[in-house]
């Protein structure tokens, strides 16, 4: 095993974060004629270069800007129920993320979700299930043509990205979701990619680009919209004792509190940093480097080359800001501790869009008894409260100070909407780049396959949501290609 200086990971946001023969229909492919996957184009994956000691490594350092491990991961424990700030749910397909839950478990249960109710204004509420403007039916068939679209393009792959498809079908997948659900007939599948995409945060279906949605959205993702005893799941215990649990049993250096100032990769890898709340700086040697974090937040970092900002000077990416909310009992509720609120949702930027009650969620409390408060979260002293996360997205930067005061009167706008006497913000997590992607332009140009191509060329490995998808799974998955592609 050859011996070598270090492993760095530069970590702000820590995570562990068949062709089918099927002839064109005149009625279905109007515009776009079906055209099945080049198998001779399709090669698979290219194989990627890594550390020098191949897979014996050691010194392996973690620097991470906060005072723990987690990242978007990221957990409280507050009236003694886990609140999840960041990652919150998960689905059947995600089978790598199931496979650490069960190898690091440390008391985690895994629970069906709740039923939700969207609002359909400040009064009136109903299931989210029977809101849905398009009959089941016609779903399900738009979901089997889908099925045939996808698996005629892509083929079959078992990888979060598929092999990079040929220029001719990168063409056909131009543009956003819904111009590629326009395109081929399918709009009556976009409350599902709504309700994947746009009610996760990930952007509206007319500007995110369709890759992402053919990526993340899979015929089985469509399938389990059918399946609701087997669609969405829950976590209880903490999305971030997860990465705390992999933390505790990995041998690696993790340092907290870092600013990095720099990282020189011109012999090596050269990383300056500092500990916040402290005046010294120290710069240390690696033979490797692996970044986790938004790539275009670290034009200022990172000696990128004229390469590595050819692709990542496109990204863009939204902000999202999570609040614990306590208030007086019960206020103005629905049967179901989940809510939506779509009726400001796409012209009032930062509008409350999701709340959602921890404790009667990890009880299932629902009806009569929840909306009521009659089986309530009591403290020891006896109070009773109703402690609540509120989710806000938007474009403009959290931390403005002109930005910021309208969040907050936002908020608590919505809170005064819903009779929620005394409430009082407890906590409040801004993410600032909660969803790294590039526009329709540079995906269908090939820039998510071209840095796979570049991975481990100048000593470096690119992770996280800047090259796929934002979800934990869709992390864990790109990760996993990444080792099984290492030379």
């Amino acid at each position: 095993m050859a011996n070598f200086a270090g492993w760095a990971i530069f970590v702000s946001a820590y995570v562990f974060h068949s062709c089918l023969g099927y002839g064109p229909d005149a009625g279905l492919w109007d515009s776009e004629p079906l055209q099945c996957v080049n198998k001779e184009f399709m090669q698979g994956y290219p194989r990627v270069k890594g550390p020098k000691s191949k897979r014996g490594f050691r010194n392996i350092v973690i620097f991470e800007s906060r005072d723990e491990v987690g990242g978007k991961s990221s957990s409280r424990l507050y009236r003694n129920v886990w609140v999840d700030l960041g990652t919150i749910g998960l689905t059947e397909i995600y089978d790598k993320t199931v496979d650490l839950l069960e190898r690091f478990n440390a008391g985690f249960e895994v629970r069906p979700d709740l039923s939700r109710v969207t609002w359909l204004n400040r009064n009136e509420y109903r299931p989210t299930i029977e809101i849905i403007p398009v009959p089941i039916e016609r779903i399900q068939q738009a979901s089997q043509r889908y099925t045939v679209l996808h698996q005629c393009f892509f083929g079959t792959y078992d990888s979060e990205l598929m092999p990079r498809p040929s220029p001719e079908i990168l063409r056909k997948i131009r543009g956003t979701i819904g111009d590629f659900l326009q395109r081929y007939n399918l709009t009556d599948l976009q409350p599902i990619f709504f309700a994947a995409i746009t009610l996760n945060g990930y952007g509206f279906l007319n500007e995110t680009s369709a890759i992402y949605g053919l990526t993340y959205v899979t015929p089985l993702v469509v399938q389990s919209f059918f399946r609701p005893e087997r669609g969405a799941y829950r976590l209880y215990g903490g999305w971030q004792n997860l990465c705390r649990e992999i933390a505790r049993r990995s041998d690696v250096d993790i340092r907290f509190n870092v600013n990095i100032k720099r990282i020189n990769r011109k012999n090596g890898v050269q990383i300056v940093y500092s500990k916040k709340h402290s005046g010294q700086t120290y710069a240390d040697d690696f033979d490797f480097l692996i970044l986790t974090p938004a790539m275009n937040s670290l034009f200022n970092v990172v000696d990128f080359n004229q390469h590595e900002l050819s692709i990542f000077s496109h990204l863009r990416n939204s902000f999202a800001l999570k609040s614990i909310v306590n208030s007086i009992i019960p206020g103005r509720r629905s049967i179901s501790p989940l809510d939506t609120y779509l009726y400001d949702f796409e012209n009032v930027e930062y509008s409350v869009y999701r709340s959602i009650n921890p404790h009667q969620v990890e009880n299932n409390i629902t009806g009569v008894d929840y909306q009521l408060g009659l089986r309530e979260n009591v403290d020891p002293d006896g109070n009773k409260y109703e402690t609540s996360v509120y989710i806000q997205i938007g474009k403009s930067n959290p931390w403005k100070p002109d930005v910021d005061a309208h969040i907050q009167r936002t908020l608590f706008k919505h809170l005064r909407d819903f009779n929620k006497a005394n409430p009082e913000v407890v906590g409040q997590v801004k993410w600032g780049y909660y969803f790294p992607n590039f526009p329709p332009e540079a995906v269908t140009g090939g820039a998510l396959w071209d840095i796979l191509d570049m991975q481990g060329h100048y000593n470096t490995w690119y992770i996280g949501s800047s090259v796929c998808f934002e979800s934990i799974e869709s992390v864990f998955e790109y990760n996993y290609l990444i080792l099984k592609s290492f030379v």
